[in-house]
């Protein structure tokens, strides 16, 4: 049995007013809701609510609206496998779902119903620009999987990516009402993830990567059991350099901090332009590694520096590790390269280099 949660929120509306208004829907047979159950808290932005009982959807939002004649929106999470709202605040009103065709085909018309409206909901809420609110209004079911995983989350600072129903809380969160019942939700043996350590947390307490996969990753690869630049000390030390430390990455969570450094590099063709583009580079990397449970293809992304060019050739060989070791298929070349360049100046470990540039040939032929 999946999740089923409905939870209101109420922009500028007293508790008691929120309280009011929710025992008087209780008393209509339509709705289906346990009093002694629900919870209520009070902010600066006004009341969140969370409504146990069943998911009472457009109906109980607007009746809720015109019981405490305040804007309402009633976010819901059905089955675990989607979240949607609607809203209501006066004339106007809006609707979202993320998976709109969940129960089978819809129309056209009935889909563009509900694509949600952030124009609707930004004069209502304490909330951030609409192409903030937009990033969390996909339709799920118009994008392939992969695609969801690329994308990720709306924002850095999510808890929670596409796919999942609870970033619902991480868009209400967006209107100014951050989700304050995770110790109701452990009650009911709901258990949800703890926010992100910061950067600095991670790489001055030891805390290994997210991923499984990531810390066997970590303890299979050749390349990256020689000192190499995925470690914490390589790391603290970048972000020790003075033009590193003004960016406060240390007080960041990884997608926050790796959102940060992607702000601060060139495109890759200008790689000249910027030097600290380059050092950035693998502090994204890590960032990206940290947090990864997929593949390494698109960690690429993140370890194109330092590169070869008229002016430079790379001397940083923890970096090298660390880039070879994570480079994909397709980037192969780049590193066979980087290998050819570790041979140069690493000979001592030169049969580790020639073994992982055997594989990359082997590899090529499969």
């Amino acid at each position: 049995m999946g999740v089923f949660l409905q939870f209101a929120l109420l922009p500028g509306c007293p508790e008691a007013a929120a309280r009011a208004a929710v025992e008087k829907a209780a008393r209509n047979p339509q709705f289906s809701i346990d009093l002694d159950r629900c919870r209520y808290v009070a902010s600066y932005a006004g009341t969140q609510v969370l409504l146990t009982g069943e998911l009472g959807f457009a109906d109980l939002a607007e009746e809720l609206s015109q019981f405490t004649q305040n804007p309402v929106m009633l976010l819901y999470l059905c089955n675990g496998d989607f979240w949607g709202y609607d809203f209501f605040g006066g004339m106007e009103e809006d609707h979202f779902c993320t998976l709109p065709d969940y129960f089978g085909p819809i129309s056209p018309e009935e889909k563009a119903r509900l694509a949600g409206n952030p124009a609707a909901l930004v004069d209502w809420f304490p909330s951030q620009e609409q192409a903030v609110l937009s990033r969390y209004l996909l339709h799920w079911s118009d994008h392939e999987v992969i695609d969801l995983e690329e994308e990720g989350y709306a924002c850095s600072s999510d808890r929670f990516p596409y796919g999942d129903c609870w970033q619902a809380t991480d868009f209400a969160a967006r209107l100014g009402f951050p989700w304050p019942f995770d110790q109701v939700m452990e009650a009911a043996g709901i258990s949800l993830p703890p926010p992100l350590p910061t950067l600095g947390e991670i790489l001055e307490q030891g805390i290994p990567p997210i991923s499984q996969k990531a810390v066997e990753f970590l303890e299979r690869s050749p390349l990256l059991r020689l000192p190499q630049a995925l470690t914490s000390e390589y790391q603290l030390a970048l972000l020790a350099e003075p033009e590193v430390a003004e960016l406060g990455l240390k007080g960041k969570n990884p997608r926050e901090a790796a959102e940060s450094v992607g702000g601060c590099c060139w495109p890759v063709k200008f790689p000249e332009r910027d030097p600290l583009c380059q050092r950035l580079s693998i502090a994204a990397a890590f960032c990206d590694f940290w947090l990864s449970g997929a593949g390494w293809g698109w960690l690429d992304k993140a370890t194109y520096g330092p590169v070869y060019g008229a002016y430079e050739k790379p001397a940083d060989m923890q970096l090298l590790r660390a880039r070879a070791a994570l480079t994909d298929f397709t980037k192969r070349h780049r590193a066979q390269r980087d290998l050819k360049r570790l041979m140069e100046l690493d000979p001592a470990n030169r049969a580790v280099y020639q073994a992982e540039m055997n594989h990359w040939r082997e590899s090529a032929w499969h």
